[in-house]
């Protein structure tokens, strides 16, 4: 094949480089997102203690082309939609599970939203509206060997896919404790 980055390796004779089949690839497989997974669904809380949960559900992927086979590994950025910095990791996280605690246990990943305009109690008055969206950047690293020489390379940042959860609204618990006791003395 032509050199894929239209160099002057143009010889259509010659034995394709590694590096060669991985961009050639590019043009034939098309990465899938890493499966955006956000809790609570469709809302998200203000509350100190009620994080906001993400994971990357398909954290690899493999595609097979006719001459090689690529692996891919990832990098995963995410953005809150609330001006806060990014969190990139290699880590996929892990949706929560019965016994998970959601504030420390490390296998997730977790955001705190915060309340918009200052609000702080419904003493402020009615909560502010408000929405974010979360959008997963995945960059995918492609590994292949070259089925001529035997060489196999990776070359990161081969791929990149996006994902976002749509507008959610934020919101805020509020609970209000009732004492049957005193409805039962006719208070």
């Amino acid at each position: 094949p032509a050199d894929p980055e239209g160099g002057a390796d143009q010889d259509p004779g010659r034995v394709p480089t590694t590096r060669d089949l991985l961009y050639l690839a590019t043009a034939v497989i098309h990465a899938n997102g890493a499966g955006l997974h956000k809790r609570p669904e469709g809302v998200s809380y203000t509350n100190k203690y009620i994080p906001t949960l993400v994971a990357a559900t398909h954290p690899t992927q493999t595609h097979v082309v006719t001459m090689f086979g690529r692996e891919v590994t990832v990098t995963y950025t995410w953005s809150w939609g609330d001006g806060t910095p990014d969190v990139t990791t290699t880590s996929p996280g892990m949706p929560w599970q019965e016994g998970m605690d959601p504030d420390t246990d490390p296998a997730l990943i977790r955001h705190y939203y915060k309340a918009p305009n200052g609000w702080k109690s419904f003493l402020d008055g009615p909560y502010p509206s408000a929405t974010r969206t979360i959008t997963l950047t995945t960059t995918w690293a492609g590994t292949a060997t070259n089925p001529f020489t035997g060489d196999t390379q990776t070359i990161n940042g081969l791929v990149t896919t996006t994902e976002t959860t749509g507008p959610f609204p934020l919101s805020h618990l509020v609970i209000n404790n009732t004492d049957t006791w005193e409805e039962k003395q006719g208070h």
